[in-house]
């Protein structure tokens, strides 16, 4: 799917046109018609007005831009269960699975370099699980409480920077 395919479905969802799109975006309605037939790509530049629409295109977006550093679970799982309380389950038994490798990396820690590296290998897949599962928990918290992401990430920087997190 592409960006321009995935932007037609997401209006058809909302039941907004492509005017009132490229109005949230600042743009004009006939490069929304043309990103959406593939007659043109989408700028790069243009990534983070569009990601401020809805967590959804951010996934999209950050699937694309990093090559799967985060994975865009909807694409690859098209029946993902959004509900929050299976959501968590499934953060839950991730974050479990991701505690359990980082100690078995510890264990090898004083074995050959084969074992080390086949123990990081899971520790790193564990931890794709629990980023990619939770960016979606996110987006969900996001949608269903009416959450304001940019202030979100205001706060959390904050907290960051003085030492709370």
């Amino acid at each position: 799917m592409t960006i321009g395919d995935f932007i037609r479905q997401y209006r058809k969802e909302k039941n907004i046109t492509q005017g009132e799109l490229a109005a949230q975006l600042n743009f004009e309605r006939s490069m929304m018609s043309k990103v959406e037939s593939g007659a043109r790509k989408w700028p790069e530049s243009s990534d983070a007005k569009l990601a401020s629409i809805n967590w959804r295109f951010t996934l999209w977006l950050a699937d694309e831009r990093t090559g799967g550093f985060i994975s865009n679970l909807l694409k690859l799982v098209p029946n993902f269960d959004l509900h929050p309380s299976a959501l968590k389950e499934l953060l839950l038994k991730e974050l479990k699975e991701g505690m359990q490798a980082l100690g078995e990396i510890i264990l090898v820690r004083h074995i050959c370099q084969k074992k080390r590296k086949e123990a990081a290998e899971k520790v790193w897949f564990e931890l794709k699980d629990v980023v990619d599962k939770g960016v979606i928990m996110m987006g969900v918290l996001e949608e269903e409480f009416g959450l304001d992401r940019e202030a979100l990430i205001k706060k959390h920087e904050y907290q960051v920077k003085q030492g709370e997190r």
